[in-house]
Order: C-alpha cells, then structure tokens, then sequence
C-alpha cells in the first residue's frame, strides 16, 4: 500500500491511503485440478482520514473493493455422494462507509 501523512500548521493530519493487493493463480485442493484452479485477482482499497491536533479524535472515509470484484477466493468440490458441486467463496462486495473515533 502507499500512505502519506499531511501535516498542517494546526497540527492536525490529513492520511490518504489506498492499498492494491493482487493474489495470483491458486488451486481448491492439493490435486491442483483444473476444476479446482482458482484465477489470480486484484482488489484494491482506498481511505483518508482526518486526526485531530493532539489525536484526541479522527474522522475517516473508506471504500473497500473499489472495483467491484466478483472474484473467487477459494473453492472445493464436494464428493460424489453430494452430487460433485462446487462450493465458492468470493470477496465481500464494494464497501464504503465513514468512521469516527475518540480517545479519552
């Protein structure tokens, strides 16, 4: 990720960040098959916040999965006995939202 920390003459900080991870081919199981290859992905993630001047404080928007990505995380094939369906797991949709927080 890449992160920079603006300082202003009030002392309070501006913290813009934004994350890029990309996760390369993978396999469901040890048997590396082609049904259980899982296709390499990107997801990338943004935020910036605001902290007061003694950090009493902080403010923060963020999106998370900024593009919207469907992709697959992880899988396996079930057995014969429950019919050979293939369970998937994908990322969590786009996020986005506002924190804040205080220190006492």
């Amino acid at each position: 990720g890449m992160q920079y920390t603006a300082e202003f003459d009030s002392g309070m900080t501006l913290v813009p960040r934004f994350d890029l991870a990309f996760t390369g081919e993978q396999y469901g199981n040890v048997f590396n098959g082609n049904v259980n290859r899982i296709k390499p992905f990107v997801q990338a993630n943004a935020q910036i916040q605001l902290n007061a001047a003694d950090n009493q404080w902080f403010a923060r928007a963020f999106v998370q999965n900024i593009f919207d990505s469907n992709s697959t995380t992880g899988l396996y094939v079930t057995d014969a006995s429950s019919g050979l369906f293939s369970n998937i797991f994908t990322l969590d949709p786009r996020r986005y939202g506002i924190a804040v927080g205080i220190e006492f």
